[in-house]
């Protein structure tokens, strides 16, 4: 019986400079991923051996220590998707999906076919990929990547740092047509932004690749690089107290690469939470007990800090205040507003997790209380 083994997807891969954050071994998975790891053990022995992958509303441009969007807005029926300092405009149609990628073969808690409708697609740092040998693959230019056979492509967007690391697809920019479909790559500052398209959607795909364009801060508020990228579990620099906010106007959730140095962009993917899942998420944090957690360190080496952190844009009376948000390694976790560190809970974590950003894998306590089912378009 072949051994089970996972690593980054070759599609999409944020730039993982020497010296990184080390996974510790005792993380979970995402429930889906881990039923198909279970029967990867099996499907191993029969193919070859098994691989990681790297009601919204406007959070608001002011903060504290006034930091302003240099993005214009999305227009009409459209949204704007960020990644490291590229913003790109998308049909507000579009859903956000997880792209087959080399595993096609084996569904993650969906059909093997995939999507079937336009969507962003939602891979980055932590999401998995199976070494598995799936059968079949292109006959023609592999405009999806990774070996998926054009039956199973669908119009999307997705983004990739560059330039490429190491092991990852280097895509030329431009413009490439084959079958009924083209891919049409565009590079903006740090970031490369692909779409795949139909013909039946090539007029969107062409109007998102022409909107891509650089921001240092993105029309949500969230900034390109954040000192959380600093790593540590360091703490906001605008130290307030989120029991003293009596109402909340909505939040934004910026997550951001802690392998990106400062000063450089780490934005990964970020979403807006409006209206009364906003005030749920303050009543839910304000009532999280003081102290942080949960929380193992006799499971991973110190030193470390995880891969991946929330900056939490609290937006009250027209000012967002910024919280940081730890869930990544086995101590430190938490939500600390620069005066306490709150534990994760089901109420003050799972909801930052939708559309883009999304947890995939991640050290048991917090995984257990942060993670959601992820609602595929």
């Amino acid at each position: 019986m072949g051994t089970l083994l996972f690593r980054s997807s070759p599609r999409l891969a944020p730039a993982r400079p020497a010296g990184a954050a080390r996974r510790d071994g005792r993380r979970a998975l995402r429930p889906a991923v881990a039923a198909v790891a279970a029967l990867g053990l099996v499907l191993c022995c029969t193919l070859t051996a098994c691989a990681r992958a790297g009601g919204a509303a406007e959070a608001g441009p002011a903060r504290t220590g006034s930091r302003p969007s240099d993005a214009t807005p999305a227009p009409p029926s459209w949204r704007t998707e960020s990644f490291l300092d590229a913003v790109v405009d998308v049909p507000a149609s579009w859903g956000f999906d997880a792209a087959p990628t080399s595993d096609w073969c084996v569904p993650l808690g969906q059909s093997p076919a995939g999507p079937r409708q336009p969507y962003v697609d939602t891979r980055g740092p932590g999401s998995v990929v199976m070494m598995i040998g799936c059968p079949g693959g292109t006959h023609g230019p592999d405009l999806n990547g990774s070996g998926v056979p054009p039956e199973y492509w669908t119009t999307h967007l997705w983004f990739a740092a560059t330039p490429a690391p190491a092991g990852s697809a280097r895509v030329p920019d431009g413009r490439v047509s084959a079958d009924g479909w083209t891919r049409i790559v565009r590079t903006v500052g740090s970031a490369k932004v692909l779409v795949l398209s139909d013909g039946a959607h090539l007029g969107d795909a062409e109007r998102v690749i022409a909107s891509a364009r650089r921001a240092t801060v993105d029309p949500h508020g969230c900034a390109a690089s954040s000192p959380i990228q600093a790593g540590g579990f360091v703490r906001p620099a605008h130290p307030f107290d989120v029991a003293g906010l009596r109402a909340v106007g909505g939040a934004a959730v910026c997550l951001y690469d802690l392998s990106r140095p400062v000063g450089t962009p780490g934005l990964v993917a970020f979403r807006a939470i409006g209206g009364p899942d906003a005030t749920a998420l303050l009543a839910a944090i304000q009532a999280a007990p003081v102290g942080g957690g949960p929380d193992a360190p006799q499971d991973c080496v110190k030193g470390e800090s995880g891969d991946t952190a929330i900056v939490l844009r609290l937006v009250a009376a027209g000012v967002a205040r910024e919280a940081y948000v730890y869930y990544d390694w086995c101590f430190g976790n938490g939500i600390d507003d620069g005066t306490a560190l709150r534990a994760l809970t089901t109420d003050d974590c799972g909801p930052l997790w939708a559309e883009r950003v999304t947890l995939w894998s991640g050290p048991g306590g917090p995984f257990q209380v942060c993670h959601r089912p992820t609602t595929h378009s």
